[in-house]
């Protein structure tokens, strides 16, 4: 009597991502930074940070804030591509080498030191707390607003997904050509963001989705995704 093996156990196999979603977001998210510094401002103010005789609190969030919120502006002035990232960052290397250079000639850090601690911004509490109330709520309607606008990407085909009554726009994904940039450091750095550039066959323009957070990420699972789809469909059923 033979006796009989139990079939091996096969794993499940491994569920595939069935579409991706994009959402191409605003230049305002970059105020992020603004918005995240005027909410711990405002709290610190509340609390009544710098308002005892002889206190320079309210002195070092002014100034502080002001600091933050004109290198956050930098990112709506220039796109800070990665040549002019490495131009700036030597030129900075330069300006600090030639201050400490200066400074054994003359006392140069001790006149800059002056000229900056002579430097006295304040805002009281209602300024951080209306600034930090009107970014938050920018920021929410945007959120809200990408929820009503956005792309899926699927086996067969792109989808815009617009307006508030759920309009669409589709393409098909079939000889679809994708390409990605990171044309600015600054906003790949605050929000892993890019752009992400997709050529449908059948269109006549490209599809460009600017400021996508997370755009390696994004791109890896479009990209298989579309792998995926393409073995199967190249597969050839085998002779019968």
């Amino acid at each position: 009597m033979t006796e009989t093996k139990p079939a091996p156990s096969i794993p499940p196999a491994v569920p595939q991502v069935e579409s991706v979603l994009i959402r191409p977001w605003p230049k305002v998210v970059f105020l992020y930074p603004t918005f995240v510094c005027a909410t711990v401002f405002f709290l610190l103010s509340w609390l009544g940070m710098g308002k005892g005789p002889g206190e320079l609190g309210s002195q070092f969030l002014g100034n502080t804030f002001m600091l933050v919120l004109l290198l956050n502006l930098m990112v709506f002035s220039f796109d800070f591509s990665r040549i002019k990232s490495i131009t700036l960052l030597v030129a900075l290397i330069a300006v600090v080498l030639l201050v400490l250079w200066g400074d054994t000639k003359m006392n140069v850090t001790g006149f800059l030191g002056r000229i900056f601690g002579a430097i006295d911004i304040r805002m009281n509490t209602s300024f951080y707390g209306f600034l930090s109330a009107g970014l938050g709520f920018l920021l929410l309607v945007v959120t809200i607003n990408t929820r009503f606008n956005y792309y899926e990407v699927n086996a067969r085909e792109i989808l815009h997904h617009h307006g508030y009554l759920g309009d669409i726009q589709r393409w098909s994904t079939e000889g679809l050509e994708m390409n990605k940039e990171i044309y600015d450091v600054i906003e790949f750095l605050l929000l892993r963001s890019g752009r992400l550039i997709f050529q449908p066959a059948t269109a006549k323009k490209a599809i460009v989705l600017d400021n996508v957070a997370n755009v390696n990420r994004i791109e890896k699972q479009v990209n298989d995704l579309l792998s995926v789809v393409a073995v199967r469909f190249n597969q050839q059923p085998g002779p019968g």
